[in-house]
């Protein structure tokens, strides 16, 4: 396929997948393999694939990146060493945007990252994709919620199980879906969240977690790539990187919406560790109309302009290889807004509408109908200790929103891994009491470890922390995007 940095576009629907009854090739960048004597799975090429056979025989299907936390092995590689039941109890320590395939079952990653949304035609045939809009192409049904998605306003994403599309359902990360049957079972969204266990043990878990992944990652022989701003998450990518002693390259985008301290203070971070860092500017604007309609064509109405932006703009066009990051990291900081609701809701709706309102969302919105399908899901199939506000960044902000423009990136040659996408280490740190966790208490728990250095640059100061020259420099740089 052209590059992206030759200013040719690629196809739409890059790296997504069908599950059906016959074989589905949109166009010539797709293959198709025989599921069992009834489905196909039909995939983009630049979507990884890999297959293995466990002890019992059982064949699997892994889709896209999945990277082991807990031992230096590929999880393709230890499929072939686990009993079926091991591969389904073990997977929650998978990192990563995945999907496994196996006995007619969709296991999703920890957030269901690398989405799956299904449908049954009229015919009574059940298929699934990881893209709303070939499975609407697909059910031949273009009736699709008409709300305006907006970047950082209401509810910015059609909220799980709802997918935007009547006739279409989008699965949830703690729903298991044998498509041979249409059955959906509950799961566990992550391994039993402990208490009681010791404060410094769960932060060295949640640490080692995070190296072994970096590690693994570094054995894909690909250039990697960190996104660096001035807050929390990513500077503790940056000591575990390092930690892993892992090979990379950090970067920070140029934006009209940066803030001054992402634009001076990740330079000076990356030159006191010794890494590299470059600044990427907004490119190829006359192929901007272009790349909208690409989107649109890829993902529909399933993510606001805003959203869409850095791909729009070509900002990452220039990077190879694989980029990871720190999302997810609010489940253990305490989400911006989630505070603010009640421990418990009194019933599905009324959840919906407290949840609706605190977004700024109206109550007659369209998000709410998901909502109180979600919360009337939550509410059969609660998990000890994980509270509704934690499950409501889970289940809907990352798997809604997040999934969403993951699949947006999808168009792009760099590979966006989101580290932190591990069921098990989620349960790690919503193990750690929230007084030691919230506002980033972690974070910089980790970092006083293993570079306590970087804790003099303050996280996310305001303008006035800077001297003049700094912001004469900023205010430069941003009006001329060199």
């Amino acid at each position: 396929m052209p590059s992206l940095n030759n200013h040719h576009l690629p196809n739409p629907h890059r790296r997504q997948f069908v599950i059906g009854y016959s074989e589905f090739i949109p166009n010539e960048d797709w293959r198709s393999h025989k599921l069992s004597s009834n489905f196909w799975i039909s995939y983009d090429l630049n979507l990884n694939l890999n297959r293995a056979t466990d002890k019992n025989g059982i064949e699997w299907f892994l889709l896209g990146l999945a990277i082991e936390t807990t031992e230096n092995i590929a999880p393709e590689d230890l499929i072939s060493l686990r009993s079926t039941q091991e591969i389904i109890n073990g997977y929650s320590a998978w990192a990563g945007r995945w999907l496994l395939i196996g006995q007619g079952e969709i296991h999703l990653d920890a957030n269901g990252l690398l989405g799956c949304f299904y449908g049954e035609k009229s015919s009574g045939d059940i298929w699934l994709s990881s893209s709303p809009t070939l499975l609407a192409e697909i059910m031949t049904t273009n009736a699709q919620d008409d709300r305006n998605l907006v970047y950082g306003g209401g509810i910015s994403w059609y909220t799980p199980p709802y997918s935007g599309y009547p006739q279409i359902k989008r699965l949830l990360a703690s729903q298991v879906l044998n498509f041979t049957t249409g059955q959906i079972s509950p799961r566990p969204l992550m391994p039993e969240i402990d208490l009681n266990r010791d404060y410094e043990t769960s932060l060295d878990l949640v640490k080692n977690a995070l190296v072994t992944a970096l590690q693994n990652l570094g054995k894909l022989k690909q250039p990697i790539w960190l996104g660096l701003t001035a807050g929390y998450d990513s500077r503790l990518m940056l000591v575990i990187a390092i930690a892993a002693q892992c090979k990379f390259t950090t970067f920070t985008r140029i934006a009209g919406r940066m803030s001054l301290a992402d634009f001076v203070i990740p330079p000076q971070l990356a030159k006191e560790c010794n890494i590299p860092h470059i600044f990427l500017n907004n490119k190829l604007p006359r192929e901007q109309d272009l790349r909208r309609n690409l989107v649109r064509q890829h993902a529909g109405n399933n993510i606001s302009s805003g959203d869409a932006e850095p791909f729009i703009m070509g900002v990452r066009d220039s990077l190879k290889g694989i980029s990871f990051g720190g999302h997810g990291f609010a489940i253990a900081s305490g989400f911006h807004t989630l505070g603010q609701l009640p421990a418990n809701f009194a019933d599905p709706q009324t959840g919906a509408v407290q949840i609706a309102q605190l977004f700024n969302e109206p109550p007659e919105s369209s998000a709410v109908a998901g909502m109180t399908a979600w919360l009337s899901w939550v509410q059969k199939h609660p998990q000890a200790n994980l509270n509704w506000r934690d499950r409501f960044f889970l289940e809907q902000r990352q798997a809604g929103w997040l999934s969403s423009k993951e699949q947006v990136y999808d168009l792009s040659d760099l590979i966006r891994f989101p580290i932190l996408n591990a069921a098990r280490t989620y349960s790690l740190l919503l193990s750690i009491p929230e007084a030691k966790r919230l506002d980033s208490l972690v974070q910089v728990a980790i970092l006083k470890q293993l570079n306590p250095n970087l804790l003099k640059y303050p996280f996310n100061p305001d303008n006035d922390y800077f001297n003049l020259w700094s912001k004469l420099r900023f205010k430069l740089r941003n009006k001329l995007r060199i």
